[in-house]
């Protein structure tokens, strides 16, 4: 397992697609909270420093910034097949299926690396622009940006099973993108409607249950649906992961 961690981390640090995108992410996010006090300005409003934990805790200017880390994880996961070099590791392997957490292993880290890198470009542009301030809830705000971490990372192990366990990168792509974009919160709102009405239940949000909603609304500084994160996180995660080891397995390689 270790030479495979091994590899997987050689195959990733020198993907030029990888690169490129965390590139991409640093700048964009960076341009993105620079201007913020010009916008600010603009409408007359007076821009006042930034508390750092509220940098942390959300360090991505957009959600559409999410875009490139899982179009990258997708690439990542699928350049195997696309390089016919599955075939030839998985036969030396007693249990092939331990590719499949080498790679969930390795997507962690692919992961963690854009999050990071986006929080050390937000720190900096708001640093460099409408200034920041630290404060008492600095490491809440860094176990919020590790729990949208782990959210994301659940995410990217439903990506692995359509891309590993399906082997289709198309329709990886477009849940990808999907998720990136928050296009699913519109289903969200009709299925609470939905509930509202033929249960006769107020205040339900599914989205406080499902990945991509919790990563846009979980907060351990205020202590919002924290729980429902780790919980969420860990039955997407063990499920999926599950799921894509059990189909990589019975499927011949190619």
């Amino acid at each position: 397992m270790t030479n495979l961690i091994k590899m997987e981390w050689y195959k990733l640090r020198t993907s030029k697609l990888f690169i490129i995108l965390l590139i991409v992410t640093f700048v964009l996010n960076a341009i993105f909270l620079a201007s913020l006090p010009m916008i600010t300005s603009a409408l007359g409003a007076e821009m006042t420093a930034t508390e750092l934990s509220s940098i942390l805790a959300s360090p991505f200017a957009l959600g559409l910034l999410m875009i490139p880390i899982f179009i990258s994880a997708v690439s990542f996961l699928y350049l195997d097949f696309s390089g016919g070099y599955i075939k030839n590791i998985a036969g030396q392997l007693a249990d092939r299926g331990s590719l499949v957490f080498a790679k969930f292993i390795m997507i962690g880290v692919h992961n963690l690396i854009f999050f990071v890198t986006a929080a050390i470009s937000a720190v900096l542009a708001t640093a460099l622009t409408g200034g920041s301030v630290m404060d008492a809830a600095v490491w809440s705000g860094i176990l919020t940006l590790l729990l949208k971490w782990l959210l994301s990372l659940s995410l990217c192990t439903v990506l692995m099973f359509f891309a590993v366990g399906l082997r289709n990168k198309t329709l990886a792509i477009i849940m990808a993108v999907v998720f990136s974009t928050g296009a699913l919160s519109l289903l969200y709102m009709g299925i609470n409607t939905g509930i509202t009405a033929l249960f006769k239940v107020e205040n339900i949000d599914v989205g406080n249950y499902l990945p991509d909603a919790l990563m846009g609304s979980v907060n351990v500084i205020t202590g919002e649906l924290v729980v429902n994160a780790i919980i969420v996180a860990a039955i997407f995660i063990g499920v999926f992961l599950w799921l894509t080891y059990m189909m990589f397995k019975k499927r011949d390689v190619k």
